[in-house]
């Protein structure tokens, strides 16, 4: 007999079988599960209702308890004719410990635990990837709302992607090709599942930069950036950053004509970044521009005055994350639109944007602030929010 848990319930028999991965698991169903998962354990038909059914929901759980044993047992006969595999001992439903059995989360944390030893790379890289061919979806996604389901499920994500970061870093250690796209196809599957794990973006960014994918990154870091903003209001880890910094670099072949390069990045503003507005950078290129601009406005006697809007509930509030990442969506165009085409800005924080204006004077600041106060207030802030501005002039870089 053959139970798979992984993505849904598959339950068979050699060529029969009594469910399939998509199909509704009924209490039947759900009273097999328990019993095979704690075949090797004691559990009471009391410890079985509980987890069948919510408190007060019956009026007799007791008689649904032996109405779905007795159904279970009927489609049991069906699947595995003359096998008495739900039995009674003391009083207590069980499940038959002799009867031969293939269960695939036993299979998994088996790998998960051997593939986890110091060992040859090559032997636990084999390891990972059959523990990592078992996991085809969530633990049990059908009952997936069930209180003794959540913590196992969770548990089993977990060892999923510890088993990815894993045979990724031992694939991308190889340094070939074939490696780098086996584990870039391991970290792209795994984000579906878990979108908020640094190491597996580490390891992801890696494959595409040992894969020369420096499109690649320039196109995902943004996404991958104000996904981690939004959700933990954190900056990506410094490593992210450098590579993100690598794809920046040019690798262009050698030109003999300054057109050539003219009509390029003519191209790429028409393209990929009208000029509408203000600029709008990831961070890590903000802190260049500033760099130029400052050291350009010092050489030229100019003014440059940097701003930061910080958005913060009102009175300790808490503030939904969805408003919060809406309003930061609705100030990134306000800002495009009242500050002009050579202002640039960046966002620096989950709640927070930083810019960069040259003006004739750090005195015109108030006007400025004046501009962003009228934005905020076209972007519909909810009212638990309010807005700061502060405005800084940078010290001259040598």
């Amino acid at each position: 007999m053959r139970i798979d848990m992984f993505g849904g319930l598959r339950v068979s028999c050699g060529e029969r079988a009594l469910t399939e991965g998509d199909q509704r698991i009924s209490k039947p169903l759900e009273l097999l599960v328990l019993l095979v998962l704690n075949r090797g354990n004691k559990i009471s038909n009391e410890q079985l209702m509980e987890a069948l059914w919510e408190p007060d929901e019956l009026e007799n759980p007791a008689g649904a308890l032996k109405n779905a044993a007795y159904s279970l047992r009927k489609s049991l006969q069906g699947l595995c004719p003359g096998a008495a595999l739900v039995v009674t001992r003391e009083r207590q439903y069980c499940w038959n410990t002799e009867a031969p059995m293939e269960l695939d989360v036993e299979r998994f944390a088996k790998l998960y635990y051997q593939a986890a030893k110091d060992g040859q790379e090559d032997e636990r890289l084999e390891l990972c990837r059959a523990a990592l061919a078992l996991y085809t979806g969530d633990f049990l996604p059908g009952l997936g709302d069930r209180h003794w389901v959540i913590p196992r499920a969770s548990a089993l994500r977990q060892q999923y992607l510890d088993l990815t970061i894993t045979a990724a870093g031992l694939l991308l250690a190889r340094h070939t090709k074939a490696a780098a796209e086996e584990a870039l196809a391991l970290c792209n599957r795994a984000v579906l599942t878990e979108p908020l794990d640094e190491d597996l973006y580490l390891r992801q960014f890696a494959a595409m930069q040992q894969l020369g994918m420096k499109n690649a990154v320039l196109k995902y870091y943004p996404v991958v950036a104000n996904l981690f903003f939004d959700e933990l209001g954190e900056p990506l880890p410094a490593p992210l950053r450098t590579i993100y910094q690598w794809a920046s670099e040019s690798s262009n072949p050698a030109v003999d004509d300054i057109l050539h390069i003219q009509k390029d990045l003519d191209e790429a503003t028409r393209d990929s970044r009208p000029i509408r507005g203000a600029y709008f950078c990831q961070y890590e290129v903000f802190k260049h521009m500033y760099h130029m601009v400052v050291r350009s406005a010092a050489r030229s006697g100019g003014c440059v005055a940097l701003f930061l809007m910080t958005f913060l509930p009102v009175r300790g509030q808490t503030v939904p994350k969805e408003e919060l990442t809406r309003l930061m969506l609705a100030m990134k165009e306000e800002i495009q639109k009242v500050l002009r085409k050579g202002d640039v800005f960046s966002r620096y924080s989950r709640n927070q944007y930083v810019l960069m204006l040259s003006v004739r004077s750090i005195e015109d600041s108030g006007v400025v602030q004046n501009r962003l106060r009228e934005a905020y207030r076209k972007a519909r802030p909810p009212r638990i929010l309010r807005m700061d501005v502060t405005a800084a002039r940078p010290e001259s870089i040598v």
